[in-house]
C-alpha cells in the first residue's frame, strides 16, 4: 500500500517527507507532485525501495 509520511518539527517548522510503497519511476512522479505543493526539498534521498525494479508479468499463451 502506498503511503506518504510527513514529520513536522514544531519548533523549527522543518517538514520531512518519506514516500513508502511506491517503486521506481512512479515514486519519482509522486515526489515531483509533492515538490509542486511543498516546494523544493533541502535534502532529497532515494531509498532502497526506490531502486527496486517493478516486475512485469509474463503472459504465456498458445496461438490456437
Amino acid at each position: 500500500m502506498a503511503e506518504i509520511e510527513f514529520t513536522i518539527d514544531t519548533e523549527t517548522g522543518k517538514c520531512d517527507t518519506q514516500i513508502n510503497g511506491i517503486q521506481g519511476p512512479a515514486c519519482e512522479q509522486t515526489a515531483r507532485q509533492l515538490k509542486q505543493v511543498l516546494g523544493a526539498p533541502t535534502i532529497d534521498r532515494q531509498t532502497a525501495e526506490f531502486r527496486i525494479k517493478p516486475r512485469s508479468k509474463r503472459r504465456v499463451g498458445t496461438n490456437d
